[in-house]
């Protein structure tokens, strides 16, 4: 094994024990700047849901939606025609302040009534249920 001084550290180990301590130190990184992320978040959320969600799950990309905009009416396309006839709609709606206010109009439109300062995005994930 070769033997390697740790310069900033100030003492000798091995290459192994290094690479250990780098991969370590990248993972708590990693870790940390996860959690600063998740406590400033879109972590207020309201989800809503219709028809049936034991089907087979079709997920559209997820949608910003731009700030300044205190209410929002989204028609939800049809998914591609492998999915099939729709039997359920499932959406959730992400804010940074406060929890919009989410419902269904019909079977494909969805309400949206945001709570908050309206400075920041929106995020909206919606997923339809296919009987096929």
């Amino acid at each position: 094994m070769f033997i390697s001084a740790c310069v900033v550290c100030g003492y000798t180990r091995g290459t192994r024990d290094i690479m250990t301590s780098r991969l370590h130190l990248l993972l708590a990184a990693t870790c940390a700047l996860a959690l600063i992320q998740l406590a400033s978040g879109q972590d207020k959320c309201d989800e809503k849901s219709i028809g049936s969600r034991s089907r087979k799950a079709y997920n559209f990309p997820p949608l910003d939606l731009e700030p300044g905009q205190a209410e929002w009416r989204i028609h939800i396309p049809s998914p591609p025609s492998v999915c099939g006839p729709i039997v359920g709609q499932r959406a959730l709606v992400c804010d940074y302040e406060k929890a919009p206010v989410i419902f269904f109009e019909g079977d494909s439109t969805l309400m949206i009534q945001r709570k908050g300062d309206l400075q920041k995005s929106v995020k909206l994930y919606v997923t339809t249920y296919c009987s096929s």
